[in-house]
């Protein structure tokens, strides 16, 4: 019970992954994201990495010209800049204006106290002239919102005894107007380390700058406590003690820097200066010798390793998984969008076609990064030379185009090539002979392969691909360099050319038989198989169905003909025809071609149940073929045989019955229609063969007549819609059908010694053999044609 349960839990996971929309979007980001991985790793990296005292364990020479930066040099010039430049103070000037304004509204209040009531002007100052100080206690916290301050108690009242007096207000903004006028910076330590190249002080409101250069003038903010005593001593000459201590106090508290240094705008003006600095290079030439083998590295030959080490890297990996993840996208899309989201062979069934699409992809990826990691382990230096090698003629890129080809198609394959031959170049250093090796290579074996049926085909062209690939490698190597290849290395690389092409075709043939099992494809090998009349499914049908066997290998030579003659696959046309009928295997007698004792079982049954019986033999035979693991182009050419197709003679049967209120779809079969051009052509060569074998006297007029009917009927009902057949391709298939049904359904001569049995039966109107003359019934039980007709062409007649 677990494990059924299981197997229905797998199969409706299977279910949910074929028709999900979703499951194209995330195959694509797959793709991108693991490709754009494999990019970013480096393989060449450590192969430069030394330390000072480390021996040498080769020659090293430079790739290509290129530049050292004279760092030492550089960064001097970048401290110097740094150090030249002033540091930018701004200066707030309306800092005095504001503090003076707060002093000023603060005592104008107070003294409003003492004014008398004013309604005109909104204010409840207190009611009498002469308020008490208690009552005046109240308007504190407005005193001091005004004045920016707290005070004590003790000095309100000291100002309230002096009625805020314009004495008092004219005492403190003096001496805040000659603290703040001469400067007060936030920290004076900080200023005086810039005394000796001065700093620049801009004015915030007006951002007009100046150079100063006497730092010591401006106070700090405990020196600018400090000289508001010796500021205010002349000023405040002659005020009593507490009142004088009170704006002293008041001043103090007052006070805050109106310097300030910009930490911003200083950072900036040093890296505008260090930016228009030029760095020291000096240039290093292809071919120079940096260390030898066996030196020990010192700092200057450090310094060229690093170097060399910078140009090899590739450029930063972000901006390398950005560029590639781009490229990727933008290649697969256009071709799904353009090629592939409405291709005939993958619409019905996208989510397994794109999955095995990329799946292939990965893995051909896959021995592409091997072979690239092979090459760099071999010989570290050769980063972003690597096609030079000549590694990636061993590569079996083909074999993807020639499975894709086997199972999709050519077309199919051209696009699946052009996208995996795109990303396996960007895995060679964007070498252009790369994409041209890999690209013809993988078409011509597509091209190879697409009309080969057997296996041992596959190495046939795959040896034909070796000696193609050898060919294009001398043409490369005597195209693409910018010199001329010594013969050995020649030699080499037709040498990997050849065995890549061999490889390529022993991957094919390994990896068919697993694919045909993961994704239930079915190839022409397979259909070979299928078309062996030992079968056991065939056998069976031989044995139980004798009639249902002979119609069926008569309607596979209708079909396998047409096909043949319309250039379609006659195999698969062939192989759908020898197992359409497999359903019938359930209840035999019930169709008419297996009646042997002249009895039609229909006799008895109503139209309706005549015509279930009927219609149960597709989806019983859809069953069969699915259980036998027939494939999916033999279940498709089943459950299309018939397409929609309505059953005539049981449902006019049933409408001479009487029963008006009878449905038409009730006596339909399910569909779908046919699909394909090779399961309309099963269709056609069925209905042709049946009611041919149901006429009496099968002359060649009469055939071409029936084929013509039966042709124009079934294309009116609109059942070859949906299968791409034209009316050129109805005429090749009328054509051939009359050419063998003639041949088989022709009379013959009747060798006797008694002249008279050629007689007729005057009785009955008919020839007296009657082995020609099917049993009741039965030309009406296959196919029931209508008298008024409109034909839309003589098919089949020229």
């Amino acid at each position: 019970m677990k494990k059924a349960n299981n197997q229905g839990g797998i199969k409706q996971a299977g279910k949910i992954l074929s028709s999900t929309p979703y499951l194209p979007p995330v195959l694509f980001l797959l793709v991108v994201v693991l490709f754009a991985l494999a990019q970013t790793f480096d393989h060449t990296t450590e192969s430069y990495v030394y330390k000072i005292g480390d021996v040498a364990g080769r020659d090293i020479k430079a790739p290509k010209d290129f530049f050292i930066e004279d760092k030492a040099t550089n960064l001097a010039k970048m401290d110097y800049a740094k150090t030249s430049i002033r540091a930018v103070y701004d200066f707030d000037a309306n800092l005095l204006k504001n503090i003076n304004a707060g002093i000023t509204s603060a005592m104008h209040f107070g003294r409003r106290m003492f004014e008398p009531r004013n309604n005109a002007q909104g204010v409840d100052p207190p009611e009498s002239l002469a308020p008490s100080f208690s009552m005046a206690l109240a308007f504190k916290p407005e005193f001091e919102k005004k004045l920016g301050i707290k005070i004590s108690k003790g000095a309100f009242q000291i100002l309230f005894n002096e009625k805020f007096s314009e004495a008092i207000t004219g005492h403190l903004t003096a001496i805040i107007d000659t603290i703040l006028t001469n400067g007060v910076v936030s920290n004076k330590e900080i200023l005086l380390a810039e005394e000796e190249k001065g700093i620049t002080l801009r004015t915030i409101q007006s951002n007009k700058e100046r150079v100063i250069a006497d730092l010591k003038v401006f106070y700090g903010p405990d020196q600018a406590k400090s000289m508001v005593r010796v500021v205010g001593q002349p000023i405040l000459k002659g005020i009593n003690y507490s009142l004088a201590n009170l704006i002293v106090d008041i001043c103090q508290r007052l006070l805050r820097p109106n310097i300030t240094l910009n930490k911003n705008e200083t950072k900036k003006r040093i890296r505008e200066a260090q930016a228009g600095i030029k760095p020291t290079l000096y240039q290093i030439k292809a071919g120079e010798m940096i260390i030898r083998e066996g030196e020990r590295v010192d700092e200057l030959k450090l310094i060229k390793l690093n170097a060399l080490s910078e140009q090899i890297e590739d450029k930063d990996v972000i901006m390398t998984i950005i560029g590639i993840c781009m490229f990727t996208s933008l290649l697969l899309i256009v071709i799904y969008f353009l090629y592939l989201k409405n291709h005939p062979k993958l619409g019905r069934d996208m989510n397994k076609h794109m999955t095995f699409l990329t799946l292939g992809l990965l893995l051909y990826i896959g021995f592409t990064e091997l072979a690239v990691y092979i090459a760099h382990t071999s010989n570290p230096e050769i980063s972003g030379q690597i096609a030079s090698n000549a590694i990636y003629m061993v590569v079996p890129v083909p074999a993807a185009a020639m499975i894709t080809c086997i199972f999709l198609g050519f077309d199919i394959a051209l696009y699946f090539s052009l996208i995996l031959c795109s990303l396996c170049t960007i895995s060679f250093g964007c070498e252009f002979q790369v994409f041209l090796f890999f690209f013809l290579s993988s078409i011509t074996a597509a091209y190879w392969i697409k009309e080969r049926n057997e296996r041992h085909h596959f190495i046939v062209a795959g040896f034909k691909l070796a000696v193609f690939n050898g060919c294009l490698a001398i043409a490369l190597g005597f195209f693409m360099p910018s010199q001329v290849l010594p013969w050995g290395i020649l030699l080499k690389q037709v040498t990997m050319a050849v065995g890549g092409g061999v490889f390529a075709a022993i991957l094919t043939v390994g990896f068919t038989p697993l694919i045909e099992v993961l994704f239930n494809y079915t190839t022409a090998a397979k259909l070979l198989e299928f078309s062996n009349l030992d079968q056991p499914l065939i056998k069976k049908l031989m044995i139980e169905a004798p009639g249902t066997y002979n119609h069926s290998v008569i309607v596979a030579t209708l079909a396998e003909a047409a096909a043949s003659a319309i250039h379609a696959d006659s195999l698969k046309a062939k192989v759908m025809a020898y197992y359409h009928d497999i359903g019938k295997l359930d209840k035999t007698m019930y169709f008419i071609e297996n009646q042997s004792d002249g009895r039609n079982r229909h006799d008895k049954l109503s139209p309706s149940m005549s015509a279930l019986i009927l219609i149960g033999h597709v989806k019983k035979g859809v069953e069969m073929a699915k259980k036998y693991k027939l494939g999916n182009e033999i279940v498709e050419g089943i459950s299309q045989h018939h397409g929609t197709s309505l059953i005539k003679y049981f449902y006019n049967k049933s409408l001479k019955a009487g029963n008006e209120k009878i449905n038409e779809d009730d006596f339909r079969y399910p569909g779908p229609k046919p699909q394909t051009r090779e399961a309309g052509i099963v269709m056609l060569a069925d209905v042709a063969e049946a009611a041919t074998r149901a006429l009496e006297r099968p002359t060649p007029s009469r055939i071409k007549g029936r084929v013509k009917e039966l042709i124009n009927d079934i294309f009116a009902d609109g059942q070859l819609e949906e299968c791409e057949m034209t009316l050129k391709d109805l005429h090749q298939i009328a054509k051939s059908f009359n050419t063998i049904l003639t041949s088989i359904y022709h009379n013959r001569i009747e060798y006797t010694d008694k002249p008279q049995d050629k007689k007729q039966d005057k009785k009955n109107g008919k020839p007296k053999d009657t082995d020609r003359q099917p049993p009741k019934g039965e030309a009406d039980n296959k196919l029931c044609v209508q008298k008024d007709r409109t034909d839309l062409k003589r098919l089949g007649l020229r």
